[in-house]
């Protein structure tokens, strides 16, 4: 089964930025966001660390760039993210009566940095060298990173891209790439783990399952809108 094919029929409502449909199962999400999705042990030149404003997972997402760099399995990094991305304070999808719920997993920052300045910021505190980390501010969600690709690194035909990201976010960021990269590249997935976004825990909290069904619905759409790569599932 492809990702438009899976049976589930997306509402998006651009005023309140949420999908409106009845809740998807949490079997069938699990096969259209997570399944399938592996950290192959493949090094690279470059990854991805893709962009976001959410506290725990932009945390996650450097800390796990900084760690790869530091065993020897990127060599650079390429930070991504505007002022304006899809978990900005402008921009949140997430519905207030769950950011209440989940206040300590839900805080978004809120300062006057784009994600990816921010992102190096911490990256260098941490110990990465600020020769070896490239950063897209101009970018607001992974579409649009995927596009601005090769303006910011000079990878070459048939190279190991590195995706580091949410669990959630993996598949979107392939599905994006095998759209919008005009190489043919090969491509290693690594989750930073939050210990609330992933396979065995998203569904202990409100926040987790949002997140997880904006996704499910998200890929679908996208993909029969011809946005992204229509992924097999």
């Amino acid at each position: 089964m492809k990702l438009s094919e899976a049976p589930i029929n997306p509402i998006w409502s651009q005023e309140t930025k949420q999908y409106t449909n009845d809740r998807i199962d949490f079997s069938l999400i699990n096969q259209i966001v997570l399944e399938g999705i592996s950290d192959n042990n493949i090094s690279s030149n470059y990854a991805i660390c893709f962009g976001t404003s959410r506290k725990i997972e932009m945390v996650a997402r450097v800390e796990k760039a900084v760690e790869l760099y530091q065993k020897g399995r990127i060599q650079k990094v390429l930070f991504t993210g505007g002022k304006n991305g899809i978990s900005s304070i402008k921009n949140n999808q997430t519905p207030e009566e769950v950011k209440k719920d989940n206040l300590d997993i839900s805080y978004l920052i809120h300062d006057d940095l784009a994600e990816a300045e921010r992102m190096k910021k911490y990256a260098i505190e941490l110990g990465m060298p600020k020769e070896d980390i490239i950063i897209d501010c101009k970018s607001n969600n992974s579409n649009e990173t995927l596009q601005n690709l090769l303006e910011f690194i000079n990878i070459k035909e048939k190279e190991n891209l590195t995706h580091i990201t949410s669990a959630y976010h993996l598949k979107c960021c392939l599905a994006s790439a095998k759209k919008y990269v005009p190489l043919k590249l090969t491509y290693t997935l690594v989750l930073a783990e939050t210990g609330y976004f992933e396979k065995e825990n998203y569904q202990l909290t409100k926040l987790g399952c949002e997140l997880l069904n904006f996704e499910a619905n998200h890929l679908v759409r996208l993909a029969r809108e011809n946005k992204i790569a229509d992924l097999d599932i």
